[in-house]
C-alpha cells in the first residue's frame, strides 16, 4: 500500500512538486479560485520569495495532493490548496501546456537574402597583333612583340 503520511517541505514550490504527482488542479482554500499546475508554479515562485517559511514552519502535502502550511505541528496545518480535478480545469491545463509547447518550438530563422553578385566583367581583350609592326603575338601572356620588342598594351 502507498505511504499515506503527510510529507514536509521547506518551500511552496517543493511542496507543489510533490503534489503534482497526485493532482494537477487545485482550488484555493478560502475561495473558489482554481489554479492548474502551471499557474500554481508561477504563484509559488513569487510566494516563496516574498514569504519564506519561519524556523519551525513547513509545508505539507497530503496523500491526495492538498498543500498546506504548518507552524510546526501537523494538527495546526492551514490548508492552502485543495485538489479540484474537474474536467474543465484539466482541459484548460492541457490547453496551457499546448500553448507553451508551441511557444517553445524553435522559430525558423528567416533565410538571409543572398548578397548581390557583382556584375560579371567582360574579359579583357588584349591585342593579338603588335600595333607597331603587325606581327602576331605568340601567346596571350606575351608582354613584348617577338619581332620589334614593343611593349604590349592592354
Amino acid at each position: 500500500m502507498e505511504n499515506q503520511e503527510l510529507t514536509h517541505f521547506r518551500s511552496l514550490i517543493e511542496a507543489l512538486g510533490a503534489a503534482m504527482t497526485r493532482c494537477v488542479v487545485w482550488r484555493y482554500a478560502d475561495s473558489d479560485e482554481k489554479y492548474n499546475a502551471l499557474q500554481l508554479y508561477r504563484f509559488a515562485e513569487a510566494f516563496d520569495r516574498e514569504n519564506p517559511v519561519q524556523d519551525r514552519s513547513f509545508y505539507l502535502v497530503s496523500a491526495e495532493g492538498a498543500i498546506g502550511v504548518s507552524p510546526g505541528a501537523e494538527y495546526l496545518t492551514r490548508w492552502m490548496f485543495i485538489p479540484s480535478m474537474d474536467e474543465a480545469s484539466v482541459e484548460k491545463l492541457r490547453a496551457d501546456i499546448r500553448q507553451l509547447q508551441e511557444e517553445a518550438k524553435p522559430k525558423p530563422e528567416p533565410k538571409p537574402e543572398p548578397a548581390p553578385q557583382p556584375e560579371p566583367q567582360p574579359p579583357v581583350r588584349r591585342a593579338r597583333f603588335c600595333p607597331n609592326c603587325g606581327t602576331p603575338y605568340q601567346n596571350d601572356d606575351a608582354k613584348f612583340c617577338p619581332n620589334c620588342g614593343t611593349p604590349r598594351n592592354a
